[in-house]
């Protein structure tokens, strides 16, 4: 794998599963309070922030400091914690919803670059980059009770909708590790032959979806036999996937054309491409309205896509290099 590809931003990443970088000097900002479950939490990776965005007026409530290089981030199921992974501290922040404050810092592997919460909530699961590792966190004590090794430089993580599995993307080897919850170790490998930055489960958890940010493609994987069994072509650089609620379309972000691809999953044909900001990354899908948030890391801000019309209906102005979108349930 070569990082030539990968979005200049985040291509430190790439590197430090292998290597030890600089800090970055922490950020600074305000809190704010926050309402319960109608909000979209955006990971500013340069202002070490996240932005609280509520869904219903497209404005920013609250600006939450957190760890050094946060770029990622995931909403418990009843909406009550956010977790964001801060990739230079290999920390977890854990942020109380209600209060907009950082409840607690978990330490776990070294440079963790994505985080998953189980469907019950109990579990929260973080892939560590440079350790090629997944560290299991308790969401209860916010203590990790668990390491799994996985493959090579993990920089993304899905976990199935009934909580047995839990799949990472390894850019290092362009894998997707399978790890079986209860045995608490990968059970299969698939190759997919990309950089899979991103991962994006259906509802119903047959199908994950795996886009190569070194392309247009996006491989779909059959969770039931474990193997590629097909994919959907979208813009160049697809970096980042997520489905409607009912699995189909699935939207992609495109890092290199700065669009989104609406696909319609059982067809594999390409609905709409909607325009959004400069180097799209992360997308994710409003369990309510159907909304599609992605944040756009080259413009500082966050393109809000109407399901029904395919456009951007709200542009939100955030912190610097938004890289990570996480939705509460509502």
């Amino acid at each position: 794998m070569t990082t030539q590809n990968v979005p200049s931003h985040r291509r430190w990443l790439a590197s430090a599963a292998r290597c030890t970088l600089p800090l970055l000097a922490a950020g600074v900002a305000l809190p704010a309070s926050a309402a319960h479950n109608n909000h979209a939490y955006v990971v500013n990776q340069i202002d070490n922030t996240v932005s609280v965005i509520d869904m219903a007026t497209h404005a920013v409530t609250a600006t939450i400091p957190v760890g050094i290089t946060p770029v990622a981030a995931a909403v418990s199921p009843d909406g009550n914690h956010v977790y964001v992974v801060n990739s230079q501290a290999n920390t977890v922040s854990v942020i109380d919803a209600a209060t907009n404050i950082v409840a607690a810092n978990v330490l776990v592997g070294s440079t963790p670059a994505a985080v998953a919460v189980s469907a019950d909530g109990t579990k929260v699961y973080v892939a560590n980059s440079a350790a090629d590792t997944v560290s299991v966190i308790n969401a209860v004590t916010n203590s990790v009770v668990g390491e799994i090794a996985v493959g090579s430089a993990p920089l993304s993580i899905a976990v199935g909708p009934g909580g047995a599995r839990v799949y990472t993307g390894n850019i290092g080897d362009g894998t997707v590790s399978v790890i079986d919850v209860r045995a608490g170790r990968v059970t299969a490998t698939v190759a997919v032959n990309g950089v899979p930055f991103g991962l994006g489960m259906g509802p119903l958890g047959a199908r994950l979806f795996v886009p190569d940010v070194g392309s247009s493609n996006v491989s779909i994987v059959d969770t039931l036999q474990n193997k590629v069994v097909g994919n959907l072509t979208a813009g160049n650089g697809t970096y980042d996937v997520a489905t409607s609620i009912v699995g189909t379309p699935a939207y992609v972000s495109n890092f290199g054309d700065n669009t989104v691809s609406v696909i319609e999953t059982f067809s594999k044909k390409t609905l709409a491409t909607v325009p959004v900001g400069n180097s799209p990354e992360s997308v994710a899908v409003s369990r309510d309205s159907g909304r599609v948030y992605v944040t756009n890391s080259g413009t500082n801000n966050v393109s809000v896509i109407d399901p029904l019309r395919n456009t951007v209906i709200a542009t939100v102005n955030v912190g610097s290099a938004p890289t990570a979108v996480a939705t509460q349930p509502q």
